[in-house]
């Protein structure tokens, strides 16, 4: 009798999910055509980037020969300079408003990939990772957040957040097959002389990022500004803003009005934004989740390179890879739906948790199994809080200065990404070396206690940062006590 009741709550459960996500879905008809140019941008980029970043140090290895630390840092600096450039045109960003961001944005990587692929040159490939592409990165995908918040309307925009997220990883999924068929199938090296150009595996990698990147281009070209606003008090009206056209969205009529970005000098948008207690709160819980986000990190930069070095040339690291985007496109519908009424920061406080004890399969066993089973713990945990990271984000920036918000909040990232990408060529260098005598349970038990801090942490801190002022209202939960 207990399985009976088991499978029919089970099914009536399973029911309820499937039926959250059919409203989900239906709630974003009638959205404006800029939404779905967004999802469409967000796939590009992200495979551009994805693909690239799967291979970076081996790249930077085989095509160019530094050495792992060399590799690692340059890796890390690339990150790091995202943020710091992020930090930088943050202003600018609620200035120039989305669409003219994300025109310059892909525009610059566009152009930064291209000198990549046809160079020999160690100090152009520099060039580019420490100045171009970060200043194009930081310009183009995490516009696109801001995007979506304005072509959404918050009866949708949960689900919208979601949707962007499965896109991202759909992205990563691409990447991983195509990956593995460049390094295994095509499988061209370079030669010793590193002078002499050659359409390696690498550089035919990065050629397929080009392609994406200049449809990329192409569509930010026709992107609007625009902000989504609903007569039934979803959103408030802007008084700068002049009527386009009408949407019946979620069962209340929505307005597609121009946007006009909201200016001021970079001293009054940072006074403004530090006197809010907000800030405060949402820049600690940044920094407290760093050591958490830096496994993705460690999925790129020292994964495959262990994986090569344990299992052999020919190891699919692509396909280990893509596990993490085929679980978070399958889970994430479905997780997006069970907790849109829970409040994003306990979804993140609960992810983290399980996220971060991934690590540890690696601690335990030098295997495939573990390797494989390290990536499907962590996007479980990811499912459950990643997505709902923008979210929150969205919920704690003032509107028109979402850029400073985010510039601001991730200038934290910079002082983990810098040292990740060292700490990754370090403990390659000495746990996992190309030859000799290796010991990487080591070294992924120096990256599993690292990484539990943070879920840790948020637990010790959690009266203060979930803390709610008076336009945010608090949200009873469903699974998971706030106190937890």
């Amino acid at each position: 009798m207990k399985t009976i009741g088991i499978m029919a709550n089970l099914k009536r459960h399973s029911l309820l999910l499937l039926k959250q996500v059919s409203d989900g879905i239906a709630s974003l008809r009638g959205s404006p055509a800029e939404l779905y140019k967004a999802l469409a941008l967000k796939f590009l980029g992200c495979y551009s980037y994805f693909s690239m970043s799967i291979t970076i140090t081996l790249f930077l290895s085989k095509d160019f020969g530094f050495s792992d630390i060399e590799a690692g840092t340059i890796y890390g600096a690339w990150g790091g300079l995202i943020t710091v450039y992020g930090l930088f045109v943050g202003f600018a960003v609620d200035n120039l408003g989305v669409a003219a961001s994300l025109r310059l944005g892909f525009a610059i990587t566009l152009v930064s990939r291209f000198f990549m692929f046809i160079t020999t040159s160690k100090w152009v490939m520099l060039l580019n990772l420490g100045l171009a592409l970060p200043l194009g990165n930081s310009l183009g995908i995490p516009v696109l957040t801001t995007g979506i918040r304005r072509y959404t309307h918050t009866g949708n925009r949960g689900f919208a957040f979601g949707i962007f997220y499965v896109v991202m990883n759909l992205a990563a999924l691409s990447a991983g097959p195509i990956v593995d068929y460049c390094t295994i199938s095509y499988d061209v090296k370079s030669g010793e002389d590193k002078d002499i150009w050659v359409l390696t595996s690498y550089r035919l990698i990065l050629l397929t990022g080009i392609i994406a990147n200049l449809i990329a281009v192409l569509i930010s070209l026709t992107i609007r500004e625009i902000k989504l606003e609903c007569e039934a008090g979803l959103e408030s009206l802007n008084t700068a803003a002049s009527p386009i056209s009408f949407h019946q969205n979620d069962g209340a009529f929505s307005k597609v009005s121009k946007f006009t970005p909201l200016r001021g000098s970079a001293w009054s948008i940072l006074k403004e934004t530090f006197a809010a207690d907000r800030f405060w709160r949402f820049l600690t819980v940044c920094i407290i989740t760093i050591n958490v986000r830096m496994v993705f990190r460690h999925l790129d930069a020292t994964l495959p390179k262990y994986s090569v070095r344990q299992f052999g040339d020919n190891f699919p690291k692509g396909a280990i890879y893509s596990i993490n985007p085929a679980i978070i496109i399958f889970l994430v519908p479905l997780m997006t739906a069970a907790t849109s009424k829970i409040d994003p920061l306990v979804s993140i406080h609960f992810g983290t948790y399980i996220s971060a004890t991934s690590v540890f399969c690696l601690a335990l066993s030098n295997s495939v199994t573990a390797s494989a089973l390290f990536v499907v713990i962590l996007s479980i945990g990811e499912s459950i809080w990643s997505p709902r990271w923008y979210d929150y984000t969205m919920s704690m920036t003032t509107e028109g200065r979402e850029g400073t918000y985010m510039a601001l909040s991730s200038a934290p990232l910079f002082l983990a990404k810098m040292p990740v990408g060292f700490m990754s060529g370090w403990l390659l260098q000495k746990y996992c070396p190309e030859g000799g005598e290796s010991h990487p349970q080591a070294m992924w038990l120096i990256i599993g206690v690292t990484s539990i801090i943070s879920p840790i942490l948020l637990t010790f801190l959690w009266p203060y940062v979930s803390k709610k002022d008076d336009r945010q209202r608090p949200k009873r939960t469903i699974f998971f006590d706030m106190k937890l």
